[in-house]
């Protein structure tokens, strides 16, 4: 697959299995990265615990999420490009089903609070928070532009595990 040809001459190696049943090695790893996965899984602090004991000291993890004002209410959604997006239910969190390339998914709606406080309570001190604000020249349409700026579609966070005294 891709990985294994971005990998390729490298002494990384693929493995395929379910985040929720991964063996998080100790202190294995110097960079833990995430891309749109963790609103997949129900119990996101026992992830977090298991990557912050996967990293050494001083090690860092990046991951992203669909965007909590994205995940909060599946109503709005209709066919070809989303115009409109509905903020509702943000607190309530938890579980929300919608559909997903001609699929049924189950995602697991959390506030951006949420995720912060379960990364400090798993022991990463936190280094950034960005919310994917489009910049206009990554941008050839214009109307494009414009809806992007209406709403944050990603959330990014970087933390890291502090260095043994």
């Amino acid at each position: 697959g891709a990985a294994e040809g971005i990998l390729g001459g490298s002494s990384g190696r693929v493995m395929h299995v379910s985040i929720e049943e991964w063996a998080f090695p100790h202190e294995a790893f110097d960079l833990v990265v995430s891309s749109l996965a963790l609103h997949y899984v129900e119990q996101v602090e026992t992830i977090l615990s298991g990557v912050y004991r996967a990293l050494v000291g001083g090690g860092k993890l990046v991951f992203s999420i669909e965007h909590p004002v994205i995940t909060s209410c599946a109503r709005g959604w209709g066919e070809g490009k989303r115009a409109n997006w509905i903020v509702d239910d943000y607190f309530v969190e938890g579980p929300r089903v919608t559909s997903w390339l001609g699929g049924r998914v189950v995602k697991f709606h959390r506030t951006i609070e949420t995720y912060v406080a379960a990364m400090q309570k798993a022991g990463f001190v936190l280094d950034a928070v960005r919310e994917s604000a489009p910049r206009r020249e990554r941008f050839t349409d214009e109307g494009e532009f414009e809806r992007r700026r209406r709403i944050p579609l990603f959330l990014f966070v970087a933390g890291h595990k502090p260095e043994r005294p």
